[in-house]
């Protein structure tokens, strides 16, 4: 009886450890299907987000890039075209007024066309010192979704004009230019603006140029107005010296931010070797004062640089960009780059320094040959240009 009963026992432990087994199993496999079903939810969105972002993306590719707009008779130092200030860590610098957040004036170049990739970029900052370059766009879809991530990622920063070129062969055109601006209204910039990677927009180049009437002083700080209300934050500037613009009823601008400086030894308007104060000698120190002194009469700020395609004594012996109309112009020479850029470095308050231009793509007009980055990509102008940067990183 004990016999049996003992017997009876272990089978009623065999049965109940069989049943658990198989319960655990079926847990186990119903755990991993939810698990299984949970990922797949997951992962969906995901792949239709990235498939959402991709016809903006790839549906505009690079626009070409213009040649220059200038006319014979135009204050003419150009412009590089295409998409795409500061230094620091990936985020670039800038708070709207042209000032980056870190040390140092913004230092760069027009164009940099032919540079902008990964590689391009970090070229330009490895051999010039590169920090801000300025190039228009007319793809708000390239320079959102493709550009302006690559000038983030580079730890550099871009100033941008934003609208087409004008017709310049009739009146200048206020609501035309408005009507341009608008297409960034929906694009997405506001982002870039306000990490700092895009720092100024240049609102018109070539002022003196239309065949009919010129932009009024009240249009231009008008269009500055324009853009501060669709791109808040952004910092607005002329492609004009400050000498030269034009004066508002008021005496004084409210909206533009600044005039751009570029120096030249020669008066781009007659052919004429320029001089700045009457007295017969080239001297930037007079064209510092002088725009400086005009740019704080006005109310704006002063960006400097150099014509470094154009605005060369002859010294170099490197026709220029231009061809030659009332006489040959000269690309600068390392010792003029170095001279005339210090000077104007050490005008208080220099908000930006642009030069024209550094171009991998552009042929100049002179000889139709030359490359104009050919010529700068020399030891003598490379080691210039990137002491200036190094000079410009000094200044606050």
């Amino acid at each position: 009886m004990v016999n049996g009963s003992f017997k009876f026992f272990l089978f009623l432990l065999f049965f109940l450890a069989l049943t658990n087994t198989l319960f655990v199993s079926c847990d186990y496999e119903d755990s991993t299907a939810l698990t299984t079903d949970t990922e797949t939810e997951i992962e969906t969105p995901t792949t239709n987000t990235d498939d959402e972002l991709e016809p903006e993306t790839n549906t505009e590719t690079e626009p070409s890039i213009d040649e220059e707009t200038t006319s014979a008779g135009g204050e003419g130092e150009g412009e590089g075209e295409g998409e795409g200030e500061g230094e620091g860590e990936g985020e670039g610098e800038g708070e709207g007024e042209g000032e980056g957040e870190g040390e140092g004036i913004p230092f760069g170049f027009w164009g940099l066309n032919g540079y902008h990739s990964s590689s391009g970029l970090a070229d330009v900052q490895t051999r010039f010192g590169t920090t801000v370059f300025q190039v228009a766009s007319e793809a708000p879809g390239y320079t959102v979704g493709t550009l302006l991530p690559l000038v983030r990622s580079a730890g550099i920063t871009v100033t941008l004009r934003m609208t087409s070129n004008p017709d310049y062969s009739t009146d200048f055109n206020i609501d035309t230019w408005k009507t341009n601006l608008d297409n960034w209204a929906a694009s997405g910039v506001q982002e870039f603006i306000d990490d700092g990677t895009l720092i100024g927009h240049m609102l018109l180049d070539d002022i003196y140029n239309f065949a009919g009437n010129y932009p009024t002083a009240e249009e231009l700080d008008e269009m500055a107005r324009y853009s501060k209300e669709a791109l808040p934050g952004l910092f607005t500037f002329v492609r004009e010296r400050a000498s030269n613009a034009p004066i508002p009823i008021s005496g004084t601008y409210e909206y533009v931010d600044a005039f751009v400086n570029q120096f030249t030894t020669v008066n781009i308007d007659n052919g004429e070797v320029t001089d700045y104060d009457g007295d017969g000698d080239i001297d930037v120190t007079d064209y510092a004062q002088e725009n400086a002194a005009a740019a704080e009469n006005l109310g704006v700020g002063v960006i400097m640089g150099l014509n470094i395609c154009d605005g060369g004594n002859g010294e170099s012996g490197q026709t220029g960009w231009r061809a030659a109309t009332h006489r040959t112009f000269y690309a600068m020479s390392a010792n003029e780059i170095l001279t005339y850029g210090t000077a104007l470095l050490e005008t208080p308050n220099v908000l930006m320094f642009l030069m024209w231009e550094y171009d991998g793509q552009e042929t100049w007009y002179s000889d139709g040959a030359t490359i104009g980055s050919d010529y700068f990509d020399q030891n003598d102008l490379q080691e210039a240009l990137y002491e200036l940067s190094q000079i410009a990183s000094l200044y606050n």
